[in-house]
């Protein structure tokens, strides 16, 4: 900023040298121009003539040079006199009447011989500090026909140069001796020391500050004055400092109001958090028995404190459940280890039953407690839930051969399936109890004989068994048995085994026409052939 201040004011120092030189120019041509103009000099020379004729004279005699030489008008605070021989005023542009009388005895005057050895003085109070020209009009004769006197009042041109630019700073004129010749203000100043150094600047057109003022200096060689202007830095700065203060202390409002309002609204959020995780912390150390309050924090928070109610309300509910299922768990186990002890009870009997009825020779007794053995045998391993199919058709074909005894042999059995599907996994017990089925609602009442067909199917991606026979058919045998104590238990424990092994993939479909029986299961088709197979 201080550098574009210093660039326009050295503008306007600079438009004032120039002004003040052209200015100097105009009188050096005017001088000349008079100087030269014979008539002029007879009319000065003429004493014959009145005083009022001859300044009649000598007024239309410049104005008609004036427009014959084409010359502008003398510039602004640029007088002339013209003078006679005996030091009387001919004519004039000075507002008051100068005695030249006194100017007579001045040594500038008296040497004033001619043209060539003009002196450019200021005269002091006498023309009001004005620089002056002097120019002698010498006669053919060598005579003194009169002076030419021209003035520039450059104390008054200053001033209003001063008031016509837009920068305002105070204009000072310096001799080579340190002295103020003018200024536009009386109150100011410039210190020696300042003054040394602009002069010394002036020589190379920088600015000298003090860090109060911002000086330039120009030297007018024709004058032999240096022009100085000083722009007072705390004018234009003093603002500006204004308007940093302004701006810091806004700032710092703005910063600090940021701040409350951060702090407010952080509050508000982290405030409603923080008990939420205290509430929190202590549902869960009472094992979610308890609850949030309901007015807790306002907004998300509130929606947060009711969506973690929930989110205990469900834990407690599942707590509970999984006690129940626990508790039901430890008493299906208790039940199961309860029910194991009658297998191997009956086992063991078997075993005796056998042996005894080997002693005696009776195989078809020793026979039935074998195949008998198989499935209580297959009952008790509780560890496993799928069996090869080859397996399950063992068990059913022991189940089959006690089935024989009793209906004297008389229902045929036949097995459908291929030898890649050996080793699918099935459900244990899955074949037995449809077999079963097969045996007690759909031959008890018929008197020919019985076909049942276990068929093994793949279809895509699932295993299709199907247990098919000719007995009277599912209506016709519910119409035939007695009421019965208990409900029967096979297919009813044979779905929920397929819901529970392979959920919607598990299905049981039994359908019956007039005679016959359909019983149709699917379920996923997995293979398992055992280690080393094939080896």
């Amino acid at each position: 900023m201080k550098e574009k201040i210093s660039s326009q004011s050295y503008a306007q120092l600079g438009y004032v040298k120039e002004s003040m030189e052209n200015i100097r120019v105009a009188l050096f041509r005017e001088s000349l121009v008079l100087s030269n103009d014979k008539e002029l000099q007879a009319a000065l020379r003429d004493d014959s003539i009145n005083t009022e004729t001859r300044q009649l004279y000598v007024t239309e005699r410049l104005q008609e040079k004036r427009l014959q030489d084409g010359f502008t008008p003398l510039p602004t605070h640029v007088y002339y006199s013209l003078i006679d021989h005996r030091h009387q005023e001919v004519i004039t542009t000075f507002g008051s009447k100068i005695n030249y009388t006194d100017l007579a005895s001045e040594d500038w005057w008296k040497n004033s011989e001619g043209f060539e050895k003009q002196n450019n003085q200021m005269i002091g109070k006498s023309l009001r500090d004005m620089y002056t020209f002097t120019v002698d009009m010498v006669g053919p004769d060598g005579n003194l026909d009169g002076r030419i006197l021209l003035s520039f009042d450059y104390v008054e041109w200053l001033n209003a140069m001063h008031r016509f630019f837009t920068i305002r700073q105070e204009y000072f004129i310096m001799n080579q001796s340190g002295g103020i010749v003018a200024k536009t203000s009386p109150a100011a100043f410039i210190s020696d020391p300042a003054a040394e150094v602009v002069r010394r600047q002036a020589a190379t057109g920088g600015f000298w500050t003090n860090g109060q003022e911002l000086m330039h200096a120009v030297y007018l060689p024709s004058y032999q004055w240096y022009v100085i202007n000083s722009f007072p830095l705390h004018t234009f700065f003093g603002d500006i400092d204004q308007v940093k203060h302004r701006l810091v202390v806004i700032l710092a409002s703005f910063v600090l109001l940021f701040i409350v309002i951060t702090f407010i609204i952080s509050h508000r959020i982290t405030r409603p958090l923080q008990l939420l995780q205290h509430h929190m912390s202590v549902i869960v150390r009472n094992e979610f028995r308890s609850s949030l309050p309901e007015k807790l924090g306002t907004g998300e928070v509130r929606e947060l404190g009711t969506t973690f109610n929930r989110m205990s309300s469900d834990i407690r509910h599942l707590i509970q459940k999984l006690k129940v299922e626990e508790r039901e768990k430890e008493a299906s186990r208790f039940q199961m280890l309860l029910a194991q002890m009658n297998p191997h009870f009956l086992l063991n009997t078997l075993n005796a039953i056998k042996w005894t009825a080997l002693g005696r020779k009776d195989t078809e007794i020793a026979e039935i407690c074998v195949c008998l053995g198989e499935l209580l045998e297959s009952s008790l391993n509780v560890q496993t839930d799928l069996i090869h199919l080859d397996e399950e058709l063992t068990l059913v074909k022991a189940y089959v051969r006690i089935q024989n005894f009793r209906f004297d042999s008389y229902v045929n059995v036949r097995y459908e399936y291929d030898e890649s599907l050996r080793y699918a996994l099935v459900p244990k017990l899955s074949l037995q109890p449809l077999v079963e089925n097969s045996f007690y609602h759909g031959f008890a009442q018929m008197q020919q004989e019985g076909s049942i067909t276990i068929r093994v199917v793949k279809e895509h991606q699932s295993l299709i068994m199907e247990v098919e026979d000719n007995g009277i058919g599912m209506k016709a045998s519910a119409n035939h048995q007695p009421l019965r104590k208990s409900k029967g238990i096979g297919i009813n424990n044979l779905r929920e085994r397929l819901q529970l092994l392979f959920k919607s993939d598990g299905q049981l479909e039994a359908s019956s026409s007039g005679q016959g029986t359909l019983v149709r299961l699917k379920f996923p088709l997995l293979l398992s052939e055992p280690y080393g197979k094939g080896e």
